[in-house]
């Protein structure tokens, strides 16, 4: 496992961070830099530290909701314990029942939300969230370990539970990312990973193009797979994973979006020197719709990447290579399908430069070029642009800004299809201050600024200002409070469709 890591694997999954109201990997967390991570963070059109809500989210990255079919290779990514989910216990277990070691979190949460649906007429309502983790292991000899994380959970919505994303707003399940059943195996240089992955959880706003521009529904996923990762040498490393993943857009009307994909990827690293890093990944995979709305394809992507440090404060990384996106032709077209007949035999790159200029100080660069799967047209393309600063202001303080840009164009820009045919150009910019006021006291505030502008969409064109405000409050060594406010502007340029949505998030967390 020791050797994984080594070889650019990345030692967690995903956690939510109560602080920010987002998933965020446990490697953000700790600050912990891998090529692997840093090769899809920074990708991204938008992580800002205001991220309970916002509306940046990267319009290449919606109808790619499995993450598998993305060209840069998910190969390392399952390798103990990278389904770690641990939002409270920071890896403590807290319990022993024989062989068995059993780490136990319960978070409480209370919500006032006065616009659930974020629409121009506001509804509002009460909403609880009771989430149990669970975290357990169990080493069945020196070199095979049986292991089981998650988080499981239940939301109620006292006045309004027909609002709820999906199911029955009085029992509306939740299970976290990174839910996972896994068995690892250490055969000598190779290490083998079996796993089933399973979440339950709301889709955001705009996270499905196909959606109603303020609605919300749920997604289920099942992923199954098995990965090996050969350390071939102290060089050279080989990582293989196949992943079946079953993929459930929860209600009648989002049923098109339901699928399955068979996906197969590879990468081949060569680090001789453990400083710089050069390698090859790529991948296929089989996608097919549950029901014949959208077209079924075969996803191929193939390159090459490199990690190189210039000097001790500057990390250079650039990947590249070739998609080619071979649909199925349409068997509907519109107004119930989008009809695309386009194909896609292209190329991608993302070029990135990290800078940590002292102590204090650090920044990043990256721009890119790529193609995905989307839910309005076969496939969409994008240019994009991002930059992030992050800096200690004095002790106790932190201060963090990040802006991004994003150019994108679907293969088909037909609006008949759901009305969301469309080419798309937004940016924005993210602000945040946290500062440790005492041992147990922290605060952060922040403040988030987005535009959107469509063509081929009347309506959409939308500026967003978001504001929070956070006091996370220790009690003891096992239980901390959370109180959290949220306020969020949305103006729609060609509408009278405005809207403003208040929330207050009061948390309380206990370690057993």
């Amino acid at each position: 496992m020791k050797k994984a890591t080594q070889s650019a694997a990345r030692t967690g999954d995903v956690v939510y961070d109560y602080e920010k109201g987002a998933y965020v990997s446990q490697e953000d967390q700790e600050g912990y830099q891998s090529l692997q991570q840093l090769l899809r963070s920074d990708r991204q059109i938008s992580q800002p530290s205001v991220r309970s809500g916002s509306s940046a989210f990267a319009a290449r990255a919606v109808g790619d909701y499995t993450t598998y079919s993305g060209q840069y290779s998910q190969a390392l990514s399952y390798f103990a314990p990278t389904y770690t989910s641990d939002p409270f216990l920071s890896g403590k277990r807290n319990l022993t029942l024989g062989p068995v070691n059993i780490g136990l979190g319960l978070y409480q949460g209370l919500e006032y939300n006065s616009n659930i649906r974020r629409t121009a007429v506001p509804v509002s309502d009460i909403i609880s969230s009771t989430l149990l983790n669970i975290s357990a292991n169990y080493r069945v000899s020196a070199n095979n370990v049986l292991s089981f994380t998650g988080g499981i959970g239940v939301d109620h919505y006292f006045s309004h539970p027909e609002l709820a994303a999906y199911g029955n707003g009085n029992y509306l399940l939740n299970v976290l990312p990174g839910t996972t059943l896994a068995f690892d195996i250490k055969a000598g240089p190779v290490n083998i990973t079996i796993y089933d992955r399973m979440s339950m959880r709301p889709a955001l706003n705009n996270a499905f193009v196909g959606a109603a521009n303020n609605s919300s529904f749920g997604v289920f996923q099942n992923d199954f797979g098995v990965a090996a990762n050969w350390q071939i040498n102290s060089a050279w490393s080989l990582a293989v994973n196949y992943t079946n993943t079953l993929s459930e857009a929860l209600g009648s009307s989002n049923s098109q979006f339901s699928r399955t994909m068979n996906s197969l990827h590879a990468s081949l690293t060569y680090s001789p020197t453990a400083t710089w890093i050069l390698g090859t990944e790529g991948g296929v995979s089989f996608l097919n719709y549950v029901k014949p709305v959208l077209n079924d394809a075969v996803l191929f992507n193939w390159g090459a990447f490199v990690s190189v440090p210039l000097g001790k404060s500057t990390v250079v990384k650039l990947s590249g290579g070739i998609q080619v996106f071979d649909f199925d032709n349409p068997t509907v077209g519109p107004p119930s399908g989008p009809g695309d007949t386009n194909d896609l035999n292209s190329y991608y790159y993302n070029f990135s430069i990290t800078n940590q200029l002292n102590a204090r100080f650090s920044h990043t660069l990256t721009v890119g070029h790529e193609s995905s799967i989307n839910l309005a047209s076969n496939f969409i393309t994008a240019d994009f642009i991002n930059y992030g600063v992050s800096m200690v202001a004095w002790k106790g303080g932190r201060f963090s800004v990040s802006g991004y840009y994003e150019n994108s164009k679907p293969s088909l820009v037909d609006p008949t299809f759901a009305g969301t045919g469309y080419k798309l150009t937004q940016f924005g910019v993210d602000l945040y201050y946290t500062h440790q006021l005492s041992t147990k006291l922290r605060a952060g505030a922040g403040y988030h600024f987005g535009r959107a502008d469509y063509i081929g969409v009347v309506g959409r064109d939308a500026d967003q200002n978001g504001f929070s405000f956070d006091l996370n409050y220790t009690l003891t060594a096992k239980a901390g409070l959370n109180l959290g406010y949220r306020y969020f502007i949305t103006n729609y340029k060609q509408s009278t469709g405005d809207s403003t949505q208040t929330r207050v998030i009061l948390g309380f967390n206990y370690n057993f």
